[in-house]
């Protein structure tokens, strides 16, 4: 974790002017929210947002927001955010405070490594069945990946969550849900997926509280 800190500014006026104004200015309306005290909305710099974002550690990243003008300072993660699908820009984001020591419940990505050799010698096909994990640890012992490696995978070989074996952290999926499996070709040749009605939609990836803008 980073140990210098984001400097967020106080925001007392609500609503859509208000918030259009700050865009303008390269912020983005935020609320910050959780633990021992109630939601205050802030305005932060949409660029730092997209720093966290894009660390290593993804939405899992943890930084220390302070409030400009005081020595009000908290340690947050990015709760939930919300993307114009026109421009692709930020229009909001939600921060929950956390403690260094707090245990949380995290979506951590797979990352696959090697070649299974049931894809090299037995003609068969690597599953990624599962991306993500859900796993609980501290804020600061959150792996940005969890790496598994299939290259002792033969053909019908699978890896589960019981499989795994990550210092720190505590599974919250079933032991016994497939993360990867090797398949024989032939069992996807024969499968048919069915075909889905696309929208235009916008792009909003919310999970916690919202507030009205």
């Amino acid at each position: 974790m980073q140990q210098d800190y984001i400097e967020v500014q106080p925001r007392e006026k609500l609503g859509k002017n208000a918030n259009r104004r700050l865009r303008k200015q390269g912020f983005i309306p935020g609320i910050v929210y959780g633990g021992d005290r109630g939601p205050v909305p802030i305005a932060i710099k949409e660029r730092n947002v997209w720093e966290m974002l894009h660390a290593e550690t993804g939405e899992n990243t943890v930084r220390l927001l302070k409030l400009a003008g005081t020595d009000k300072q908290r340690h947050v993660m990015v709760k939930d955010y919300q993307i114009d699908p026109i421009t692709r820009k930020l229009v909001h984001a939600d921060f929950m405070r956390v403690d260094v020591d707090q245990v949380v419940e995290v979506s951590v990505p797979v990352e696959i490594k090697g070649t299974a050799y049931g894809v090299k010698n037995e003609g068969g096909m690597l599953d990624l069945i599962k991306r993500e994990v859900e796993l609980k640890a501290k804020v600061l012992e959150i792996p940005k990946v969890i790496e598994i490696d299939v290259s002792d995978l033969h053909l019908n070989d699978a890896i589960r969550v019981k499989d795994l074996d990550v210092p720190n952290v505590e599974f919250v999926d079933n032991p016994d849900t497939v993360i990867v499996k090797v398949e024989p070709i032939k069992a996807h040749e024969t499968e048919t997926p069915e075909e889905e009605e696309e929208e235009m939609e916008p792009e909003v990836i919310s999970k916690g509280k919202k507030e009205e803008e």
